[in-house]
């Protein structure tokens, strides 16, 4: 990531003050105006900062297969959410609210979030739930998070590195025992291109390139953040060469977004493409092939980085 910090903020308030001042106030304009003009800066100074300070939350409301909303209640246990049914017959998913070291902001809520779509799509808590209920919840918890608190596809791919990458001790935290994640076969996009292919009784050639933006990076940039040397890595694992083009876009986001690896902020400043070939993986290229490039932005505003994210759209 580049910091975009040091360049000037080029948003000013000018003209402010009253109109046919008295001869003492024309005395004191001067100093009074730069007196209020530095309290207006420092309230939406603080302004700001509270709004991009706002926690990522660790619940979302739902309701049950019977309409009724499941309730959220704190339960310090260990367990970051677990869906369960209280004494009333209740739908009840409870959390621990305590930060877990290894475990994000996002992949809290997503925990929570599965939790309620078991209570959702009428999984009875009191039982083991099956494979293809765990998979399900994963499914109607990811569409809930791009719907509702705006996910994106990016987003729910490092959510996938996450989560399968916890470690043991982490991963006792959780309500399921270890088992494998298809969260990117959850975004509606995915799944999609998934079906057309099985219905074509063959791989597209879009399911053929391995592409995550959890892996690009910023090799070089300028003292003042704005230029990147920018590389993506891809990797074709289909037995025929596949032809992309890579659409690129590079703009900045929260630098406290960076921290939890969401992409809720991102603004676009540049979006540019790159055609490449990537050779078949019969032909001894599955490796994975970096690619490079270089760009621009026009500003990096304060308390924001520069990043980029690629996205593959390949043909036979």
């Amino acid at each position: 990531m580049v910091d975009g910090g040091g360049l000037e903020n080029r948003c000013t308030r000018k003209g402010i003050g009253g109109s046919n001042p008295s001869p003492s106030a024309n005395l004191r304009s001067g100093a009074g105006r730069r007196l209020r003009l530095t309290f207006l800066t420092a309230a939406l100074i603080l302004t700001a900062a509270w709004a991009e300070a706002q926690p990522v939350p660790l619940t979302i409301t739902c309701n049950g297969a019977n309409g009724r909303s499941v309730t959220a209640v704190q339960a310090l246990n260990g367990t970051i959410a677990k869906a369960v049914v209280d004494s009333d017959e209740r739908a009840v998913v409870q959390y621990d609210p305590r930060n877990v070291d290894g475990v994000t902001p996002q992949d809290h809520l997503f925990v929570y979030a599965h939790e309620c779509a078991h209570h959702a799509l009428g999984h009875d808590p009191r039982a083991s739930f099956s494979a293809a209920q765990e998979q399900e919840a994963d499914c109607y918890g990811i569409r809930a998070l791009m719907n509702r608190v705006g996910f994106t596809p990016s987003d729910v791919v490092i959510l996938q590195m996450d989560m399968t990458g916890l470690g043991t001790g982490v991963a006792r935290r959780l309500p399921w025992r270890a088992r494998t994640y298809d969260l990117e076969g959850c975004v509606p996009e995915v799944a999609a291109s998934r079906q057309a292919a099985a219905r074509q009784g063959e791989t597209g050639p879009d399911a053929c390139v391995v592409h995550n933006d959890g892996e690009n990076a910023i090799e070089k940039s300028s003292r003042d953040g704005r230029v990147i040397e920018g590389v993506y890595s891809v990797r074709n694992g289909c037995a025929r060469d596949v032809n992309c083009t890579f659409t690129i876009e590079v703009g900045t986001l929260l630098d406290s977004d960076v921290d939890v690896g969401s992409w809720r902020s991102f603004r676009v400043q540049r979006t540019m493409t790159q055609d490449h070939m990537l050779k078949s993986a019969q032909a001894g290229s599955s490796a994975k092939v970096d690619f490079r490039f270089q760009a621009t932005v026009d500003t990096v505003p304060p308390r924001e980085l520069v990043d980029f994210r690629v996205m593959p759209a390949c043909h036979d």
